[in-house]
């Protein structure tokens, strides 16, 4: 009995631990998004007003690896709309880096814009700097 109650424990706090550095992967790769769109999208925006292909392809490939993390992250939570989500921001952000030419980098950002807020109201709770997630 005491040792499938240490069992028991023992891959509680292991998976207590990794909940945790997930959710700690998460919000980190989600300030690196943020950071990398300028917080609220500034960096990416002015390339984009700009007609800046190469400044926008470069932020758009920052976004794109930072989307990787936040997808995983959704997947193991296996939450259905967020993957969904996830997946079209992440796909907008690699179109974003992919693009030849501005106006489908400037379709491709607007996508991402529409996604990020849909995403963001039903998972991200609380007020700034301290968000929680839903």
């Amino acid at each position: 009995m005491k040792r499938t109650l240490l069992a028991v424990v023992v891959v509680s706090v292991f998976a207590a631990l990794l909940g945790a550095q997930d959710d700690a992967a998460y919000k980190t790769a989600m300030k690196a998004v943020n950071a990398s769109a300028g917080g609220r999208m500034a960096p990416l925006t002015a390339a984009i007003t700009n007609k800046d292909v190469a400044a926008a392809a470069a932020e758009g490939k920052k976004i794109e690896d930072g989307f990787a993390t936040i997808l995983a992250y959704w997947q193991a939570k296996k939450a259905d709309d967020a993957i969904q989500l996830a997946t079209t921001a992440h796909d907008a952000a690699k179109t974003i880096a992919e693009a030849k030419d501005a106006d489908a980098q400037a379709a491709a950002a607007m996508t991402l814009r529409r996604t990020c807020g849909q995403c963001h109201m039903a998972h991200r709770g609380g007020m700034p700097p301290d968000f929680e997630i839903k």
